[in-house]
């Protein structure tokens, strides 16, 4: 050791020695200083590598698979169409139907009343007088009815006779306001009361044609026959 550092002294001992000696200390700083940059250039190249790398690895856009789920559209249901009504057809209404009571007997229930004739002239006499075939055998047919004058009842005593074919027949007074009876027969076939012939009713010398004839109700032997007279 003490060798070395006399040689280098010796070295440096001359003006040539020293300029020797520091261009070599020169050149080997230069050496030391060249590899130094080259070693710090080498880490810092790495280093800048790895960053790239790990920047272009975290900048890399992960693929991120998303299936799309169907959504379900609703199907509009049909709107039913409106079932047709059908309108009822109008139902007929029934015109009751007019019945003469002419069994006589009040019985339980009520009948309709009988219509109001209006006067009219009586049908022309067909011949044969009226033949009164009554006996105490064979009573008489009877025919009973309402009776108004001008819209008033008719009094007591007003003159009712009955005439077939227009032929006047049997007749009597009304013994009650309003209301009227005959009793009659029927005759023969040369009789004005004869089967067929038509019925009228005579109120003081006024006939007012009825809906009847001889022998037109089955056998019964009352009929009842409303008379208005204006």
């Amino acid at each position: 050791m003490e060798r070395l550092r006399e040689r280098i002294s010796g070295f440096f001992a001359t003006p040539a020695g020293q300029a020797a000696g520091w261009s070599a200390l020169g050149v080997l700083g230069l050496a030391l200083a060249l590899g130094g940059l080259l070693l710090f250039l080498g880490d810092g190249n790495d280093d800048g590598g790895k960053a790239r790398a790990r920047a272009s690895r975290d900048a890399s856009p992960t693929a991120t698979h998303t299936s799309a789920t169907p959504t379900a559209t609703a199907t509009p249901s049909p709107t039913p169409s409106p079932t047709p009504t059908e309108t009822p057809s109008p139902t007929p209404t029934a015109t009751p139907t007019l019945i003469r009571n002419q069994s006589g007997s009040s019985g339980g229930g009520s009948s309709a009343p009988p219509p109001t004739a209006e006067p009219t002239p009586p049908p022309p006499a067909a011949g044969g007088p009226y033949c009164n075939n009554g006996s105490s055998t064979a009573p008489p047919n009877t025919i009973v009815g309402q009776l108004s004058i001008g819209g008033q009842l008719a009094p007591v005593g007003t003159i009712v006779s009955i005439a077939f074919d227009g032929v006047i027949g049997p007749g009597r007074p009304t013994s009650a306001a309003g209301g009227y009876r005959v009793d009659w027969s029927a005759g023969g076939a040369d009789c004005a009361n004869r089967f067929g012939a038509a019925i009228s009713i005579v109120v003081n010398g006024q006939a007012v044609a009825s809906p009847y004839s001889v022998g037109s109700t089955g056998g019964s032997p009352l009929i009842r026959f409303d008379i208005a007279i204006p």
